[in-house]
C-alpha cells in the first residue's frame, strides 16, 4: 500500500499500536525507580495514597514536594485500582505521550497534511528521549502534553478571536505540574505575530476576551497553593521558589551560573532526538530561508519556531541544565520535522524513505529493549539496589517482623513501597526522642547509616539477624536501638 492510499484511521491505529509496543517492552524490563529521581516521586505517591497527604506529599527523607501535585494526584486512580506499584505509576507517563502523539497528529494533518502529521507523530514516539520517558515516573511527559494543548489553543485563538478561555485553563492545569514556566512555553509562539505583521498586513490581531481566562488561570493554579501553604508554611515557600523556581533558573543554591553552558540546551535538542532533529534543524533553516507562500501555514510555522527558540534560549540561560526540560519543545520541533521528511520522501523515492523509516523504527525498538532489558553501568547499579529491595523487603516479611512499627535510616525508598508502609527517616533528635519515649527502637538501616548510629557513644545496637542471615546478601540491616 502506498502511503497516499493510506487512510487517517491507519494512521491512528500504527501510532497507537507503535507506543504501546514500545511502552510495553519498557513496562516489562527490569525495575529502575531508584534512577532519574523517579524515587521522589514514588515517595509522594506513597505519602499521598498512604497518609492521606493530598495537597502536600513528602518523600522518605522528609523533603516536601519540589513541584505541584498534578502529577501525583493523576497517578492516584491507577494506584487505587492497581495498587502502589511500578505500572500503575507509570501509566500517566504512557497515555501523556500517546495522547501528545495523537494531538501533534491532529495538528500536523490539519496544517501540513496527511504525511507530515503522520510523521511528525512517529517523531514522537520514536525519539530517544521520548523512549526513555515513556515508562518513568516523572512529570517531565504530562507537562509537554499540557504545553502542546495549550500551544494549539492559543493558535487557533490567534486566528479566530475565540477560545482563549481554555488556554487560560489549561495553563493552569501546566501550573499545576511543573510550575509558572508552562505559561510562557505554551504562550510563547504568539509572539510570532509581530515577526508575521512585518510581512503581511493582513495577519489576524492577538483580539479577543483574555479577563475570564486570566481569572480561572489564577483560580485554578492558586487555589492549591494558597491552601498548601496555609498547611505547610514558609517550607512550601523555601523549597518551590527559592530551591526550585530561582535557584534552578539562577542557579543560587548550585555551582553554576546563568548562561554558563549557553550551547548546552541545543546540542541535547540535536542530540537526544536524533535522527528526527536533523529533519528539524533543517527545517528551521527552511523557515527563515524559504517561508511557505500560504499565509496560514506560514503562520503556523512561524508560531512554532518561535516556541521552540524561546524555550532554547530560556534553558540556555538558566544555570540548571538537563535535557529532559526539553520535552515541551519537541512537539513543535516534530511538526516541523514531519513537513521536511515529506519533502525529503519526495526528493528520493518513497520506497527508500519508507525502508529507511522501517529500519529506524527497528533500530529504536531493538535498541530501547537491549537498554532497557540489559542495562549497564549507573543504571544497571539501580536496578540492581531495585531488586535488593524487593528481597529484602519479602525476606523482613517473611520474619513476621511488625513493619508498621520498623522505623527506618538511610533505606531506600522502594524498601518501603515493597513493605506497604511510609515512615520518614529518623534523623538523630527524632531517635533519641523516640527512645526516651518507649525505650527501644526497631530500626532498618543502610551501611552508611549504621555508621553514623555507631558514631554515638551513648547508644546501644544490636543486630536482629547474625551475617549469615538472608537479609546479609542485601544492603538492609534490622538492628535494635537502645539507650
Amino acid at each position: 500500500m502506498q502511503l497516499e492510499q493510506m487512510k487517517t484511521w491507519h494512521w491512528w491505529l500504527l501510532i497507537t499500536l507503535l507506543a504501546t509496543l514500545i511502552f510495553t517492552v519498557r513496562a516489562l524490563g527490569p525495575v529502575d525507580l531508584e534512577g532519574w529521581a523517579q524515587h521522589r516521586n514514588v515517595g509522594y505517591v506513597m505519602d499521598m495514597m498512604w497518609q492521606g497527604s493530598w495537597l502536600a506529599q513528602y518523600d522518605i527523607q522528609g523533603r516536601i514536594l519540589s513541584k505541584p501535585p498534578l502529577h501525583t494526584w493523576t497517578i492516584a486512580p491507577f494506584a487505587a485500582v492497581l495498587g502502589v506499584d511500578r505500572l500503575a505509576m507509570i501509566l500517566p507517563a504512557f497515555l501523556s505521550v500517546l495522547v501528545l502523539s495523537w494531538l501533534v497528529f491532529f495538528e500536523g494533518r490539519r496544517r501540513f497534511g496527511l504525511l507530515a502529521g503522520a510523521f511528525a507523530a512517529l517523531a514522537v514516539i520514536l525519539s530517544p528521549m521520548m523512549l526513555k520517558h515513556i515508562a518513568l515516573v516523572r512529570s517531565d511527559p504530562m507537562f509537554a502534553l499540557g504545553i502542546a494543548a495549550a500551544a494549539f489553543i492559543a493558535f487557533r485563538a490567534w486566528e479566530t478571536g475565540r477560545g482563549w478561555i481554555w488556554f487560560w485553563v489549561i495553563a493552569g492545569l501546566v501550573t499545576l505540574i511543573k510550575g509558572p514556566l508552562g505559561l510562557i512555553l505554551a504562550g510563547a509562539g504568539l509572539l510570532a505575530y509581530f515577526w508575521e505583521k512585518r510581512t503581511d498586513s493582513t495577519t489576524p490581531a492577538l483580539r479577543g476576551r483574555q479577563w475570564p481566562g486570566v481569572i480561572a488561570f489564577f483560580a485554578i493554579s492558586l487555589s492549591w497553593f494558597l491552601l498548601a501553604l496555609w498547611q505547610q508554611g514558609y517550607e512550601l515557600i523555601d523549597k518551590m521558589f527559592f530551591d526550585e523556581l530561582i535557584g534552578q533558573a539562577a542557579g543560587t543554591r548550585k555551582d553554576s551560573i546563568p548562561g554558563e553552558n549557553l550551547p548546552k540546551p541545543t546540542l541535547f535538542l540535536l542530540l537526544r532526538f536524533l535522527p528526527f532533529s536533523l529533519f528539524f534543524f533543517y527545517g528551521l533553516w527552511r523557515v527563515f530561508r524559504r517561508p511557505a507562500d500560504n499565509a496560514a501555514e506560514r503562520r503556523f510555522e512561524r508560531f512554532l519556531t518561535v516556541w521552540v527558540l524561546t524555550g532554547l534560549l530560556i534553558f540556555s540561560l538558566a544555570a540548571h541544565h538537563r535535557a529532559d526540560l526539553l520535552l515541551p519543545l519537541w512537539p513543535a520541533c516534530a511538526l516541523i520535522a514531519g513537513r521536511e521528511m515529506v519533502r525529503f520522501m519526495n526528493h528520493i523515492g518513497q520506497t527508500k524513505f519508507v525502508s529507511g523509516l522501517v529500519v529506524v523504527a527497528l533500530l529504536v525498538i531493538g535498541g530501547s529493549y537491549n537498554h532497557y532489558h540489559h542495562p549497564t553501568g549507573k543504571r544497571a547499579e539501580n536496578v540492581e539496589y531495585a531488586a535488593q529491595m524487593q528481597q529484602a523487603a519479602a525476606i523482613i516479611q517473611a520474619e513476621a517482623i511488625d513493619v508498621s512499627q520498623l522505623q527506618h535510616m538511610g533505606t531506600a525508598t522502594l524498601l518501603q513501597m515493597y513493605l506497604g508502609t511510609f515512615h520518614q527517616w529518623l534523623d538523630l533528635p527524632q531517635l533519641y526522642q523516640m527512645l526516651e519515649a518507649q525505650g527501644e527502637v526497631l530500626l532498618a538501616v543502610e551501611p552508611w547509616a549504621l555508621e553514623l548510629l555507631q558514631q554515638t557513644s551513648d547508644l546501644q545496637i544490636s543486630s536482629l539477624f547474625d551475617q549469615q542471615h538472608a537479609l546479609a546478601e542485601t544492603p538492609v540491616m534490622i538492628v535494635r536501638v537502645s539507650l
